[in-house]
């Protein structure tokens, strides 16, 4: 009782800029090595780790780094079970934890995540949780930046991880948190991630919301290195089942990011994106070729701009990739155009 008493003492701590958050952590890795007694009994144990999970990952500011996500993971199964399970009210324990995993992951704790099996079917039930409607908004936010951590274990799997109907209700709860989430560049970023995990897998694209798909409009947010789109691009299938969307905003959104990247697409892909946007523009639906080619130059334009604006030696890595994008753009301009010509 009297670690308890401590914790909630230090917690409630009005000094700024305090190592408190990290005190708070390590006295949480601290708390999951003692051994369970009379003395220190489990209920004991949740209680202050509790206490100092919150008092850690609470604020904006000053989060400790994880590193390895393993007690932090158990810490988080315990009150989605009792959350799920059990009829619980665990919101701010679960908003804790998910605010340190998506905010204050390093390199140690990505990599770590990576060998960790989200399809759990306890955890499964709990992420769809975090994002139900209801849930506090630091909680969604929080759960919408967790999924692409997750992603590769919880959407590239050989079969799917929740029966139709809950995949179709999870797409739309994501959707309603993407709605009310600000729109940083950052949001950006982790809702793309996701969106590009959806859109490869076959097993959730049937289920993405109609709304989702003009999220593609955000593509310039994402790095150059993102796996997520990487797998897409690299995938030589989802050129034509995009190509059967109903929605046109689909089409035509996911055919520009194609041909931006024309120059990254393996040969397989590239002749597959010809002949779908020439079918798509022979048919009339979702082919302006021209807007295609409006996208391209405009890029062209600020790939260029921002070159002009370089004062340092041709060697700069930042130069030569700049260099190599307009390059790329030029072909994929040739290229469109030559297409263009040759479509009645």
């Amino acid at each position: 009782m009297e670690v308890i008493t401590s914790i909630s003492e230090e917690i409630s701590s009005p000094i700024s800029g305090s190592p408190l958050p990290q005190r708070c952590y390590d006295l949480f890795r601290s708390i999951r090595q003692v051994p369970i007694s009379l003395a220190f009994s489990r209920k004991k144990m949740w209680e202050a780790s509790r206490l100092a999970m919150h008092g850690a990952y609470k604020r904006d500011k000053f989060l400790p780094l994880v590193g390895d996500p393993q007690d932090l993971l158990d810490f988080l199964k315990l009150h989605f079970d009792l959350a799920t399970q059990h009829g619980q009210n665990q919101d701010e324990p679960i908003q804790d934890a998910l605010r340190a995993l998506a905010y204050a992951s390093g390199p140690d704790t990505i990599n770590a995540l990576k060998s960790f099996d989200p399809t759990e079917t306890s955890f499964v039930h709990g992420v769809c949780y975090a994002y139900h409607d209801g849930r506090p908004a630091q909680l969604h936010k929080a759960a919408l930046f967790l999924l692409p951590l997750i992603g590769d274990g919880w959407f590239n799997t050989p079969h799917p991880i929740m029966g139709t109907d809950q995949m179709r209700r999870f797409c739309a709860d994501w959707v309603s948190v993407v709605d009310d989430v600000e729109h940083t560049r950052d949001a950006h970023q982790a809702i793309l991630a996701t969106l590009f995990y959806m859109i490869n897998s076959p097993h959730w694209r049937p289920h993405i919301v109609t709304d989702s798909w003009k999220l593609l409009e955000y593509l310039t947010s994402v790095p150059d290195d993102s796996q997520p789109l990487r797998r897409c691009l690299d995938n030589p299938a989802l050129t034509t089942a995009i190509s059967e969307v109903e929605d046109p905003a689909a089409v035509f959104l996911w055919s520009k990011i194609l041909w931006l990247k024309y120059a990254e697409l393996a040969p397989e892909v590239r002749e597959q994106l010809e002949t779908v946007t020439r079918e798509l523009a022979q048919s009339g639906r979702g082919t302006d070729l021209d807007k295609y080619l409006e996208a391209m130059d405009f890029e062209l334009r600020k790939a260029e701009g921002v070159l002009n604006q370089y004062h340092t030696q041709p060697t700069e890595p930042a130069v030569n990739a700049l260099k190599a994008k307009i390059e790329n753009l030029q072909q994929a301009r040739r290229s469109l155009t030559a297409l263009k010509e040759d479509t009645p």
